[in-house]
């Protein structure tokens, strides 16, 4: 495929694939950025904000995609009146021109949405260090992101303690120590479960702060009684313990990055 731009312009990587069409959702392009299934100029390139420019060339499986610099539609007829069908049988081209302009609301929604992340988690970061407190996690629905939020901050390791990723009820149980019994009777989407859960992980690490959050993210495993964006969150700060109840919008990663936040804005606001 050739994807053309104006000389001189750049795009960002997850935006050139969703312009290109190689994938619909933002969340899942995302994801396999991440992942390493995607190549810039022949090496694995992970950081979704890449900024690719002319001459460029980004793979992803069977997807080849060559940018191209735009130039006069003249230019461009006479071209293709040069170059035959069976020259180029496959190839398909994509005049994206003046790009900068091209602004799609999800994608700001999602660009604002990890910058405020960002910023909370470091003032949370710079707010731990300056008190000289110590904080483990205990997550679920957010399978470890929390944890990788934190750790993004060179110098976490003077505060962080560690975390357990409790995805199963299994592992609630048998690391966490949260009662069969609190599961069986609230379900291990409950204020109930999420509190035995941050008492558990303060435990084991003995830090000064523990946070915990167990939700359903979706798209499948609500019910009427606990839809998809139903999250339980606690902290506990020596020996307070706070929690919240969150009723969240949105695809499975909008809401475990708005949990994310929310987790970091309690936190601060309660140090």
């Amino acid at each position: 495929m050739d994807f053309y731009i104006n000389k001189g312009d750049e795009i960002e990587l997850f935006k050139l694939l969703k312009a290109a069409g190689v994938c619909d959702y933002y969340s899942d392009i995302r994801l396999f950025i991440k992942d390493g299934l995607v190549e810039v100029n022949g090496e694995v390139n992970k950081l979704k904000h890449t900024m690719i420019k002319i001459g460029d060339l980004v793979e992803y499986k069977e997807h080849k995609i060559v940018i191209l610099e735009s130039r006069p539609k003249k230019e461009q007829r006479e071209e293709r009146e040069q170059i035959s069908k069976e020259q180029r049988p496959t190839s398909q081209r994509v005049q994206h021109g003046k790009f900068k302009s091209w602004r799609p609301k999800p994608i700001e929604l999602e660009n604002d949405l990890e910058n405020e992340i960002h910023t909370i988690s470091q003032k949370l970061h710079e707010k731990l260090l300056f008190n000289k407190l110590t904080l483990s996690l205990a997550e679920s629905c957010t399978g470890g992101m929390i944890q990788e939020m934190i750790t993004s901050n060179s110098g976490a390791s003077k505060y962080f303690m560690g975390g357990v990723v409790s995805y199963s009820n299994q592992a609630k149980i048998n690391i966490l120590k949260v009662k069969s019994e609190t599961i069986d009777k609230f379900g291990a989407v409950s204020k109930e479960t999420a509190i035995e859960m941050v008492k558990g992980t303060k435990k084991i690490f003995r830090t000064d702060i523990s946070a915990s959050i167990t939700g359903i993210a979706g798209p499948a495993g609500g019910t009427p009684e606990k839809p998809v964006g139903t999250i339980h969150i606690a902290i506990s700060i020596n020996d307070k313990i706070i929690s919240r109840k969150l009723s969240l919008s949105g695809n499975r990663e909008n809401i475990r990055k708005k949990s994310v936040l929310i987790l970091f804005k309690l936190l601060l606001e309660n140090i």
